[in-house]
């Protein structure tokens, strides 16, 4: 028998939010107008039916540890990988010649990288690299984004409240005193994927050039072909410059900070430009290289922990499964649905009973 659908999340849900450049206010602004929810995330193991409060976001715990859910439901309950969701592979390049222009590189939405940070978010390999890059203040900086999305796991159908959960709605404090317990939204599903990206940075301390630079590498695997290229020219840096790389790639959880003054970045200019094979450890060629490697390997993978996890498209997966895939990594965003959408809670209130 098909599943049930009572649970589905669809993308559109998701799709039609302007989740770029908003401040906090905004993301607080999305919460009290019922909206779903999208929290970039890392490797910690986080289960599908707990709470999150909103207005605890600038806290170091958000989550709910009471929840409102049947939790033998929850646990027996079909998780689904739907492959159909958010598929999608992507590349962005972005060259910018002004300090101001920084925030072109963040890399996450919504406000999750402007001050004050989210600090469950600011933890990640990408909150990391966000900060970093806002503390740049090199005036030339050029960066790049791969990324890929693998579908989304949900839950089949929408998880029931419990008897003190439907009290608490009936007869205690109305649904303000129910979010103040149990949280506003809860995590509805995991979007799987990862990102991996790279920026470098310079400002001039003399006028003599050199030549650009590039790197080229195989974008097949980001749906370009396997004939293609692309190249990144980073600016034209010049004689005497400071370099400065920062990086990071989500699966592996990892950053890469790197940078070297005026007389190293014209060993490391030429190094790159001679296309020498030979790549010293530790050296802005070798970080540069490794970030490159993992950008054009990034679906394979992905799909390679999902197979490590015996995944499958439209597969049922249990809470453990889950569990493991956080850890591995390849979650990498929170998809939060608003408590006020609930099945019980609409009953409630717009009909004053539950059955």
């Amino acid at each position: 028998m098909a599943p049930s659908t009572i649970g589905h999340i669809d993308d559109e849900d998701f799709a039609t939010l302007n989740l770029s450049g908003l401040d906090e206010n905004d993301f607080q602004r999305q919460a009290r107008h019922g909206l779903p929810l999208v929290l970039p995330w890392h490797h910690e193991s986080v289960r599908l039916g707990v709470g999150y409060h909103s207005n605890r976001q600038l806290t170091k715990n958000p989550w709910e540890s009471e929840t409102p859910f049947n939790l033998a439901q929850l646990m027996l309950q079909a998780k689904i990988l739907r492959p159909e969701q958010g598929t999608t592979s992507s590349f962005v390049l972005k060259n910018t010649s002004r300090a101001a222009e920084s925030n072109d590189h963040l890399t996450l939405g919504f406000g999750v990288s402007l001050a004050p940070p989210i600090p469950v978010v600011k933890v990640s390999v990408k909150g990391e690299f966000d900060q970093q890059v806002q503390e740049n203040s090199d005036s030339e900086k050029t960066s790049i984004r791969a990324s890929c999305r693998a579908g989304c796991i949900d839950l089949e159908a929408e998880p029931w409240l419990i008897n003190e959960a439907i009290f608490e709605l009936r007869h205690g404090e109305g649904f303000e005193g129910f979010c103040e317990r149990y949280g506003d939204y809860y995590l509805a599903g995991y979007r799987l994927g990862a990102d991996t990206g790279m920026l470098l940075s310079s400002t001039a301390s003399s006028h003599k050039e050199v030549d650009k630079f590039s790197i080229t590498a195989k974008a097949k695997v980001l749906g370009v072909g396997p004939s293609k290229t692309w190249e990144n020219n980073f600016q034209q840096f010049r004689e005497g410059r400071s370099i400065k790389l920062l990086g990071y790639d989500t699966l592996e959880g990892r950053n890469w900070k790197n940078a070297d003054s005026g007389g190293d970045a014209d060993r490391e200019l030429n190094n790159w430009l001679q296309g020498k094979p030979r790549i010293d450890a530790g050296t802005l060629k070798a970080d540069a290289e490794a970030i490159m490697q993992q950008s054009e390997s990034l679906i394979e993978r992905v799909n390679g922990v999902l197979d490590t996890h015996k995944v499958k498209n439209g597969g049922y997966l249990t809470f453990k499964q889950c569990e493991a895939l956080c850890e591995a990594g390849v979650v990498v965003e929170l998809l939060l649905r608003p408590m006020s959408r609930l099945r019980d809670v609409l009953k409630w209130r717009y009909h004053d009973s539950i059955v």
